[in-house]
């Protein structure tokens, strides 16, 4: 768990998700290797309804059975989690030579004729950025205006330095979960915080010595382990929803099968498990594209690791300051964050006054090019 993982770090998590502060909050505690510890759901709800009565009674049997559902999927989401392979699956598979496109955009003299080759292989890149080109801005610049079909004249047309931003772009928009219901809005959300990281960090390795581009990818990259969190969390609770959901209707418990089917996701319960497991994710899902040249893997362990500000690579420190900025913005935003908070914060990651005012002259909600 990371050094960010401060009350203030919490906070933003949960203003993301929308956990209700007022309602109990499901802690993530895995008892795998213990199944004796735990009776099953029907048996303990039988004993529950025969202590209570009442409206009352009815919501703390609700809470009950939310609660006690969450131990079962503390236990697969643990295991699911545990299996890189299945992780990876669980987000888009950009393919081999994309990540050789990211690899070779990190080397500083890398020009579009090496690039085009990679590119070429990736069929989705080639298609999107091809969409990219033919639109009016870019037909313009053919003396015919004629639609592009060649991704070498793309590539072209675009220039190296913006295909640093729109590749990485290209393939982190890939991978966002389409469906996170109850959670709506959460891949906006998502895809704005990721971008204005990106953003921030690439803005403040311009004035440092690192290599923006780098800086880039690890801020637009950094949320990958949220992703699957998210997307492996929603999968196991309705799995083992559904699972209870028929065990209760098989023994014609009513009041069972109605406060099952009343049941949601609960936002708690994914905030506490994005803290517990999605940076380290992020390092090991990033760790299996074999990168050569491009930091991100290094980065994001050391970002997952929890070894403090000071202890982190100069790259490392930039994406972090990045990350409090926006998470602090965003927080300010929504009237959950105070002076003394910002001013705790920023302290914690060094950000100085002249970088907080070249963060706030940058905007952060787009790029500079159409995407």
């Amino acid at each position: 768990m990371s050094s960010l993982n401060t009350p203030l770090h919490q906070l933003f998590w949960d203003d993301f998700i929308g956990v209700n502060p007022a309602a109990n909050r499901l802690q993530y505690q895995v008892k795998t290797g213990l199944p004796t510890t735990r009776k099953l759901l029907a048996v303990d709800a039988q004993a529950m309804q025969q202590r209570l009565a009442g409206q009352q009674a009815r919501q703390q049997f609700v809470e009950f059975a939310q609660a006690h559902m969450h131990d079962q999927v503390a236990d697969q989401l643990f295991q699911r989690l545990g299996n890189i392979s299945l992780v990876s699956a669980s987000i888009f598979d950009l393919g081999e030579n994309y990540h050789l496109v990211l690899d070779k955009l990190a080397h500083k003299a890398v020009t579009t004729n090496q690039l085009d080759p990679l590119i070429s292989q990736v069929d989705w890149l080639t298609e999107d950025l091809l969409k990219l080109v033919n639109q009016p801005q870019y037909r313009n610049r053919t003396a015919s205006g004629a639609l592009v079909k060649d991704v070498k004249t793309a590539l072209r047309f675009l220039g190296v330095e913006s295909l640093q931003l729109i590749i990485p772009v290209y393939g982190m928009r890939r991978c966002l979960p389409h469906a996170t219901d109850p959670f709506v809005g959460f891949k906006t959300r998502l895809w704005d915080y990721t971008l204005a990281c990106a953003i921030a960090a690439r803005r403040l390795a311009e004035d440092s010595a690192e290599l923006p581009y780098a800086a880039f990818c690890v801020g637009l990259f950094h949320p990958l382990g949220h992703i699957v969190v998210t997307r492996n969390y929603l999968r196991t609770y309705q799995q083992i929803k559904q699972e209870e959901l028929l065990k209760a209707r098989d023994e014609r418990n009513n009041e069972l099968t109605d406060a099952l089917d009343s049941l949601e996701p609960d936002a708690s319960f994914l905030s506490n498990s994005l803290l517990e497991f999605a940076e380290i994710l992020s390092a090991d899902i990033s760790s299996r594209w074999s990168l050569q040249h491009l930091p991100l893997c290094q980065t994001l362990d050391q970002l997952a690791e929890g070894i403090g500000f000071n202890g982190i690579s100069p790259l490392g420190r930039l994406v972090q300051q990045a990350q409090v900025y926006v998470q602090w913005q965003q927080l300010k935003a929504a009237g959950k964050a105070s002076t003394a908070d910002a001013e705790n914060w920023f302290a914690a990651v060094n950000l100085t006054e002249e970088q907080l005012n070249t963060l706030a002259r940058t905007n952060l909600k787009r790029l500079s090019i159409d995407l």
